[in-house]
């Protein structure tokens, strides 16, 4: 018999707030919207992603619109930046080098070209003349290699250094072409200066004259060349950007400027949206759609390649012996958790990739199993003479304390007790580089490419691998994907799957159900950019 998971305490409260906004009498509207996404909704449409986007009356130019972030950014600098919050701005202000298709290809976006003239040991970039950054400094060769003289120094932490201290040599060859010669050939490089999972500063090149002048504090006061410079910037507060007039691409942004606001808590986002204090804001949590449409707003689903996980520190007791990475992973119920924080909308992870990947393979991932747990639990405390206990740190928005809390009692049922912290993101992303945690409740995304989150996540010789350990087959089988051309690379995945699905590196928990919601001042709006979470701000505009 499948046992019934209850909130209680401030949880409990904060369902009961879900449930008077319209998530509980609106789940049969919120049902309809969790499948297939369709083109259906006026003016509604799917862009190339398979994303809805919204096309209310003709581009119009001028006007401000506010968007409302699920967390704080504290820092605009690429270098300095460690996590997911903040990078669709910094993208809008520094455009990104190289980007993905719908299918996971990458492909050029500010570059115009980066092609091997071998087997993949040397590559040449070809960047466009006559861009400019902001401050009006050229943006040319030499800025991007400065760029990477920066990410890979000594002492830095950038999210991209692995990356560019394993490439052998590069230079600029003139203004408007960078040369890079690889140790060995890697056909996965192109993905070093896309931006994607936990490694993207590469992708955005700073003016080399801002940084110099700005040093560390860079990062308030960026300088790019995309379509948007910042006005303001105040670090955990609102950020203001206003159109570059001199952006490389006629026509576009629409907007006169763009105001980011930090909403973190879901219930207080949809209020401010329903006021019209904030225009534009994304969800991940399945029961906000019928409460968004329930306020008059409109819900614009998108793809959705990110998940809910465990993240275990596998460098230290208890998550260094896989029996206690296992029976945690078999204590949750994750039908259970679905029903009791998304009223069952959501869809469980049965794997390392969401079943609607490309490559996804059944894994025979552990299933839900008490008994297995228990059993596990007693074994690892009689061998090691540990406790079987852990720190679990998650953080504010309520569907995360609400998940914390279920999986508290369904550990508790196995045998294991777990105690909840609730950190801040950039405090838990610096606890998690440096190793000074147990367990984190995050979330990673997987998308169609797949090998740039999985190297950068999973490597054992990468700075951005927070789980602090390696797995020798898996580390072989990345080094092949990076001498097998795309299009061959789907069985390396499948054998990828059943390698972490044996070594149990974290554990994938519910898939989120990805949605930006748009107010009545929004009169276009694109959609998700492909493989990201972020939308294309050069292509939304204001209804007149």
């Amino acid at each position: 018999m499948r046992r019934t998971w209850r909130l209680v305490g401030a949880a409990a409260v904060a369902a009961t707030v879900l449930s008077a906004c319209g998530g509980s009498d609106g789940s049969d509207a919120a049902a309809t919207e969790i499948g297939e996404i369709s083109a259906e909704g006026e003016g509604i449409s799917l862009n190339e992603a398979g994303g809805q986007l919204l096309e209310r009356t003709e581009p119009t130019e001028g006007g401000e619109l506010v968007v409302g972030m699920i967390a704080p950014v504290e820092t605009l600098d690429p270098l300095a930046q460690l996590g997911s919050a903040g990078q669709e701005v910094t993208r809008f202000v520094h455009d990104s080098l190289m980007g993905f298709d719908a299918e996971g290809n990458v492909v050029p976006e500010l570059a115009e070209s980066l092609e091997t003239t071998d087997d993949g040991t040397n590559w040449t970039m070809t960047l466009p003349s006559g861009v400019t950054f902001h401050d009006g400094t050229p943006f040319t060769a030499a800025a991007v290699v400065a760029h990477l003289d920066r990410i890979k120094a000594e002492g830095s932490t950038s999210s991209s250094a692995g990356d560019i201290r394993a490439i052998a040599s590069y230079s600029a060859a003139d203004d408007t072409t960078v040369t890079f010669t690889l140790p060995a050939a890697n056909m996965t490089f192109p993905t070093t200066f896309a931006p994607t999972g936990a490694a993207f500063a590469a992708a955005y090149v700073p003016s080399p004259t801002a940084y110099a002048a700005l040093g560390a504090g860079y990062g308030s006061a960026p300088v790019g060349v995309g379509p948007f410079e910042v006005q303001s910037f105040q670090p955990g507060g609102d950020i203001v950007l206003v159109a570059n007039e001199d952006y490389r691409i006629d026509g576009v942004p629409y907007l006169d400027s763009l105001r980011f606001v930090t909403a973190t808590d879901s219930q207080a986002r949809l209020a401010a949206a329903q006021s019209g204090d904030i225009d534009i804001a994304m969800t991940q949590v399945s029961t906000d759609f019928a409460q968004a449409e329930d306020a008059g707003l409109t819900v614009l689903r998108q793809p959705a390649s990110t998940y809910y996980n465990l993240l275990f520190n596998m460098s230290q007791a208890p998550f260094d012996d896989i029996r206690f990475r296992q029976a945690v992973i078999q204590a949750i119920d994750l039908e259970g958790l679905n029903e009791a924080v998304f009223d069952g909308l959501q869809t469980p992870m049965r794997g390392i990739f969401p079943e609607d990947h490309p490559f996804y393979v059944d894994t025979a991932w552990p299933a839900h199993d008490p008994e297995a747990a228990r059993a596990l639990v007693e074994e690892y405390t009689a061998d090691t003479g540990n406790e079987p206990t852990f720190t679990l740190t998650t953080t504010s928005p309520p569907e995360f304390q609400q998940q914390a809390q279920i999986m508290q009692q369904m550990l508790a049922d196995a045998g294991i007790t777990m105690e909840i912290e609730v950190g801040d993101q950039p405090t838990m992303i610096t606890e998690a580089l440096s190793g000074n945690y147990q367990a984190q409740h995050r979330f990673i995304g997987v998308n169609a490419e797949a090998f740039k989150v999985l190297s950068v996540s999973f490597r054992s010789d990468v700075p951005s691998n927070i789980g602090h350990a390696g797995n020798p087959e898996l580390d072989a089988l990345l080094d092949q994907a990076r001498v097998t051309a795309p299009e061959d690379r789907g069985p390396l995945l499948e054998e990828i799957q059943q390698v972490l699905g044996e070594w149990l590196p974290f554990m994938p928990q519910i898939q989120h159900a990805m949605a930006f919601y748009v107010g009545d001042e929004v009169g276009g709006f694109p959609g998700s950019l492909p493989g990201t979470t972020a939308f294309d701000a050069r292509y939304v505009w204001v209804q007149e």
